[in-house]
């Protein structure tokens, strides 16, 4: 599937987390995207890129006045999220439930992540003349 995100003009970008969750050895991506129909929701990798698009319609009754506060944003929306990992296609999943959609990009058998960390022993040594 190829879509493209448009720039920054006439756009915007839903918060987002993303997490390397160890239990589920998988890349967990969620977004804020309340009020988006799924069906516009468009989600697509390409080399060590996650793409996710979509639109959010103003559905809201026709306002008279003006604005005192105006956070919400409608319209198109897009994020790029790089893989710090190599990612499993055929087992990455998606759901979208209270406003949130959470992705599950499950963690090539082939990626090497590094788990233990290694102490370094500095020594520092005074040396008065």
């Amino acid at each position: 599937m190829e879509f493209v995100i448009r720039g920054r003009c006439g756009r915007f970008e839903p918060n987002a987390d993303a997490f390397l969750d160890e239990e589920q050895g998988a890349l967990v991506v969620t977004l804020e995207v309340a009020g988006v129909a799924p069906d516009s929701i468009r989600l697509a990798v390409e080399a060590d890129r996650l793409l996710v698009a979509g639109r959010r319609l103003d559905t809201l009754p026709q306002r008279r006045g003006s604005f005192v506060l105006k956070e919400i944003a409608f319209g198109e929306f897009g994020r790029e999220f790089t893989l710090p990992v190599p990612v499993d296609l055929e087992r990455t999943s998606a759901t979208y439930l209270d406003g949130l959609l959470s992705i599950v990009l499950p963690i090539a058998a082939t990626a090497y992540i590094p788990t233990a960390r290694n102490d370094v022993r500095i020594i520092v040594q005074r040396i008065v003349i």
